[in-house]
């Protein structure tokens, strides 16, 4: 990983330990993902929230379902005058194995065992909450809990009377944020992160698992190695690095853009008014066209390196080279004359 893609990342534990040490190294084993639910099986993120992005909120002591936890309230969780059995199944689903049951946030889906008609697994019933209890005919059922973009999926029988299942899914928490250069922030609402399952050698070459993220948002997922994809802007100020989420652990991670903001103008002397309806080109040494607008004032996100910028204006062509140093956002004119 070169300097351009340096990044770090902090992990936080539950219990005495509150935080982990500084990591200045990056996982590349293969994904470990959870168990793949079947094809007919919805998204596994809430419909009305689709990535149950939360704020981060790091007690002296906490577990490590409060360290993911959302901010909603939830009708479906048990309180405290409800921890009395009940007939049918009941559901509890845990980040890790032998660690705390999640308290609110999950989607319980409960599919026949059978497929239908049309091939798919009919969905049986559907709802959302920590513990839940859910009525069931005897039989055979396959359970599945999505808790952001983590999921995993149980075949569970059914035979009467008060009966109990846990569902580990083996995930945990993402949270990524970028910045310029050495240490200077991006301009807002410029950065986006891809997240890919780091299992293949053609990773991007497939759907993201979770795509168009930003900064500081936290995303739940099942644990195992990601590829991120970090954009700048729109043109080629991209950043890659991969990282590894440990079920139970709130995992951020940092990524580096040696890029800068550069606006085009075209002058009839330096310093002089940009002149209206002209059209740009930005291409490399190599000839590979970056971007491409129209007007006085175009701007673009640009990684760091030589370009040329050339200016069409009354069918005329004006031409410039310039360089883009990390950080450095500033005004590139180009002189008609």
């Amino acid at each position: 990983m070169n300097a351009s893609r340096r990044l770090f990342q902090l992990a936080r534990r539950s219990g005495p330990a509150a935080l982990l040490g500084l990591t200045l190294s990056v996982a590349t084993a293969q994904a470990q993902g959870g168990p793949i639910p079947p094809a007919d099986i919805p998204d596994g993120a809430a419909p009305a929230d689709p990535l149950s992005l939360a704020p981060l909120l790091v007690p002296e002591q906490t577990d490590p379902a409060a360290l993911l936890k959302t901010g909603k309230s939830d009708p479906a969780a048990p309180r405290p005058t409800e921890g009395r059995p009940r007939p049918g199944l009941t559901l509890e689903a845990k980040l890790l194995d032998g660690g705390p049951s999640i308290p609110k946030g999950v989607i319980w889906r409960v599919f026949a065992k059978q497929p239908g008609a049309d091939g798919r697994l009919p969905l049986i019933q559907e709802t959302q909450g920590g513990t839940v209890n859910l009525p069931l005919k005897n039989g055979d059922y396959i359970i599945h809990a999505a808790y952001g973009r983590a999921g995993t999926l149980k075949e569970v029988s059914v035979g009467g009377g008060e009966e109990h299942d846990t569902l580990v899914l083996n995930a945990g928490g993402l949270k990524l944020d970028a910045l310029v250069g050495k240490d200077q922030s991006p301009l807002p609402n410029l950065v986006k992160f891809d997240v890919f399952a780091s299992d293949s050698p053609t990773t991007e070459e497939r759907a993201p698992v979770v795509s168009g993220l930003r900064d500081d948002e936290l995303v739940r997922l099942n644990a195992g190695t990601y590829h991120i994809v970090s954009r700048y802007g729109d043109a080629n100020a991209i950043a890659r690095a991969d990282v590894r989420v440990e079920a139970g652990k709130l995992t951020e991670m940092r990524m580096f853009h040696q890029a800068a903001r550069i606006t085009l103008k075209l002058v009839s002397e330096t310093g002089g008014e940009a002149l209206a309806n002209t059209s740009w080109t930005v291409m490399t040494p190599a000839g590979e066209t970056v971007f491409d607008s129209a007007g006085a004032f175009p701007d673009a996100v640009l990684a760091i390196g030589d370009y040329t910028a050339i200016a069409k204006h009354d069918n005329q062509i004006h031409e410039r080279n310039f360089k883009v140093e990390p950080g450095l956002n500033r005004e590139i004119e180009v002189l008609t004359k």
